[in-house]
């Protein structure tokens, strides 16, 4: 094997790349098998090219059905997925499967949900079929959702196809599940580019609290007007303003002189409050409406 046995979890927002997902007989890359993998390469956020196979597993213990006879799926993973004994009995090989597979992935980057699970098995097969590392790099819907949407109780698929509208029926087929995860995807997409630019979203990604700070916020300006009514007053702003995104408006603060605070202290001078943001009560500080602090910005 090279120096690199695995490929690395991406923080971007790519438009090309390949959605990947695998039907297995259990959890475990190390004791299970895959049972069927398929992939959508996605160009421009559109399906150009679709991938999709059974994938009949080695047969590894007997398993009680009113008599001793050998099966591929136990009772569970058949009601989930769909996928029957007698549809794998007839589907081909990984021999014969997975060369190709692989071969569709090529080098893209690949998406998923919780892609590490998905990474585990193709990994597994392809040291155990193809004698070498599976070494893509991946983007996984699982995390963006949970930084991006903590108010979601739950991060599964099905919890982001109802949180944004997608059809979750006939999950738990590979290429279905495919077809959710790009789904989702591009939501979550929208979502980041509504809120920051894709440079904004990568830099801000590690940080437990999931935005701009004011040590963030830089001006290249250096003569201000001094009547201005936000000239080195400092502000503070609450969550996402309806006509500009939160960083936009901290940097409008400062390209006016101003001073930017993350919280609230005895030095604030302005807290400017979003229509329909919270009511604060006994705060000797001026408070702006979203309109009023536009109309001071001029």
């Amino acid at each position: 094997m090279g120096e690199k046995e695995a490929g690395k979890s991406l923080v971007a927002l790519p438009l090309n790349y390949t959605v990947v997902d695998t039907e297995t007989t259990g959890l475990s890359a190390g004791g299970s098998q895959l049972i069927e993998v398929s992939a959508l390469r996605v160009r421009n956020g559109e399906v150009v090219e679709t991938f999709s196979s059974l994938v009949r597993p080695d047969l590894q213990e007997a398993v009680w059905k009113g008599e001793w006879q050998e099966c591929y799926v136990d009772d569970f993973i058949t009601g989930l997925t769909g996928i029957t004994n007698e549809m794998l009995e007839i589907a081909p090989f990984p021999q014969e499967v997975l060369p190709n597979y692989f071969g569709f992935l090529g080098e893209d980057i690949l998406l998923g949900h919780n892609t590490p699970f998905d990474i585990g098995f193709l990994q597994a097969a392809s040291e155990k079929y193809l004698e070498k590392s599976f070494l893509n790099d991946y983007l996984d819907t699982l995390r963006f959702s949970r930084k991006l949407m903590p108010q979601l109780p739950h991060h599964r698929l099905s919890d982001l196809a109802m949180a944004f509208g997608v059809s979750y029926e006939g999950a738990h087929r590979s290429e279905v599940d495919c077809r959710i995860t790009h789904a989702c995807y591009l939501a979550l997409r929208d979502l980041a580019l509504s809120r920051f630019t894709e440079e904004e979203f990568i830099r801000l990604y590690p940080r437990k609290n999931f935005r701009e700070m004011a040590k963030d916020i830089k001006t290249e300006k250096r003569e201000f007007d001094t009547s201005h009514p936000l000239y080195q007053k400092k502000v503070v702003i609450v969550g996402e303003l309806k006509a500009m995104k939160r960083g936009d408006a901290m940097r409008k603060v400062a390209e006016v002189g101003g001073v930017n605070q993350d919280q609230v202290n005895s030095r604030t001078d302005y807290l400017v409050v979003p229509a329909g943001g919270p009511v604060l009560r006994g705060k000797k500080i001026a408070i702006l409406s979203e309109t009023a602090f536009l109309d001071m910005l001029g």
